[in-house]
């Protein structure tokens, strides 16, 4: 089974960068590797997260934990950050061209772009302790600028943090020759096409066994998150708590 490492950067005391609101780039990480997880998990993957809670992990033991469990793919998660507070793209850091890290990096970069709209910074190089020191190949995802007032609001959403875990997921589907958001329990079922459409909107997900259970009636709470995921999406809702 293929293994992907997901690395929520920063956490516990050190917040990443800070937006003048006060959002932490931590915050960011985290929700969009747990969203991720569970879209990775859903597709039949196996995910080891670097953390799933806000605690302090160094740079060191991200990578020994990859490494100790032979993942075969590293995706670090981080936002952006830049004295000039117009800056506003998204962008993909690979260690140096030619490898299989720079095949994934140019798989979830065009979907970062056609996700947020945000102009398309491109696949840069950079000597990142993760990307050098994994042995998986590794990409860092920067998730465009936490300093841009704009960027920093729409990262507090959960719409966009759902819409950058499911840019990176396609990314990595297509690397991987995965069929996206396909659970193999909605073949043929009478509703297929409009769950494949909710699917692919991130206004629903399917369990982490790889199903969709199409058929077993929903909880109140799981009508909530799928309303709460729509009404995220909608211009000028405020945003929703998680």
């Amino acid at each position: 089974m293929t293994r992907i490492g997901i690395d929520p950067g920063h956490g516990g005391s050190d917040p990443g960068a800070v937006a003048a609101d006060g959002l932490q780039e931590k915050d960011v990480t985290l929700a969009v590797g747990l969203d991720l997880r569970q879209r990775l998990q859903g597709a039949g993957l196996e995910v080891i997260m670097s953390r799933t809670v806000d605690q302090d992990v160094s740079l060191a033991s991200r990578a020994e934990l990859f490494n100790r469990e032979q993942v075969d793919v590293v995706v670090s998660l981080h936002v952006n950050s830049a004295d000039n507070t117009t800056a506003n793209y998204v962008s993909t850091f690979i260690l140096a061209p030619g490898g299989q890290a720079e095949k994934i990096a140019r798989s979830i970069q065009p979907e970062l772009v056609a996700a947020t709209g945000w102009p398309d910074g491109g696949v840069r190089e950079a000597n990142f302790f993760i990307l050098r020191e994994t042995d998986a190949p590794a990409v860092l995802v920067e998730m465009g600028f936490i300093s841009n007032p704009a960027t920093a609001s729409l990262l507090a959403t959960p719409g966009t943090r759902q819409a950058l875990a499911l840019a990176i997921f396609k990314g990595l589907a297509a690397y991987l020759g995965l069929q996206v958001n396909a659970p193999g329990d909605i073949q043929g079922h009478w509703a297929e096409e409009a769950i494949r459409q909710v699917l692919a909107a991130g206004i629903m997900a399917g369990y982490p066994d790889g199903t969709f259970r199409p058929d077993q009636p929903a909880t109140r709470a799981e009508l909530a998150a799928a309303l709460a995921r729509l009404l995220a999406k909608i211009p000028g809702n405020p945003p929703i708590k998680n």
